[in-house]
């Protein structure tokens, strides 16, 4: 005669528990964020800002996985959100411009100075050249997105010529390297939605002033 099954025992259903929690909490918080991309592309100023922090987070924390997609592209697929480029375009703005500057720039010009920080050789960043407010020999106000984009080429043309293309790939992997450690152990300490940014010398951080404020309550 067949043995019944065993009973499960109290340590594995904890476990499926908690993963049905886990599982129930990123799908709505992957409903709260598709909620927010949606309104927030109508918007005009702001909302591509808020986009490209909703879309970071799905991305980051891989909560594509909630509603059964295998990839974050799938997701914007199945949604019909945007496609892949533009929204890794945003994502890489919210990861490289603090919220006021990128405000203040607008999405298209900010994203344009992204591309051109990440072509030059020198490790300078979008808040960087926001404060000394020159590109190229030219004043970053007076320049166009068309100037920043031929700005850029020439930039990687220069850089795909000298030895300098490698040493600068390099830099690049361990400043997204070192901007990643710094972004998970300020997270780990409760800032929410961090911007940071790695220069020469120093690694910048900018939190909302809600959290700021926060932190002062504590």
């Amino acid at each position: 005669m067949a043995k019944a099954k065993a009973k499960a025992t109290p340590k594995s259903s904890l476990i499926e528990r908690t993963q049905r929690e886990a599982l129930a909490r990123n799908t709505a918080r992957l409903s709260a964020l598709l909620t927010l991309v949606r309104r927030r592309m109508t918007a005009v100023v702001e909302g591509f800002y808020d986009v490209g922090e909703a879309l970071r987070e799905i991305l980051d924390k891989k909560l594509y996985a909630a509603s059964g997609h295998a990839s974050f592209e799938a997701l914007l697929k199945a949604e019909e959100l945007m496609s892949k480029r533009q929204a890794m375009k945003l994502v890489a703005l919210v990861r490289k411009v603090p919220r006021e500057q990128a405000l203040s720039l607008g999405q298209e010009k900010a994203y344009a100075l992204v591309s051109y920080t990440a072509a030059t050789p020198e490790a300078d960043s979008v808040a960087q050249l926001a404060e000394t407010g020159k590109l190229a020999g030219k004043a970053l106000a007076d320049a166009s997105v068309s100037d920043i984009e031929a700005a850029t080429r020439a930039a990687r043309k220069r850089a795909g010529a000298t030895p300098q293309g490698a040493a600068a790939k390099a830099r690049a992997k361990r400043d997204a390297a070192l901007e990643k450690v710094v972004r998970a152990a300020l997270v780990s300490a409760g800032l929410a939605r961090p911007t940071v940014t790695v220069g020469t010398k120093k690694v910048r951080v900018e939190i909302d002033r809600a959290t700021a404020e926060r932190l002062l309550r504590a």
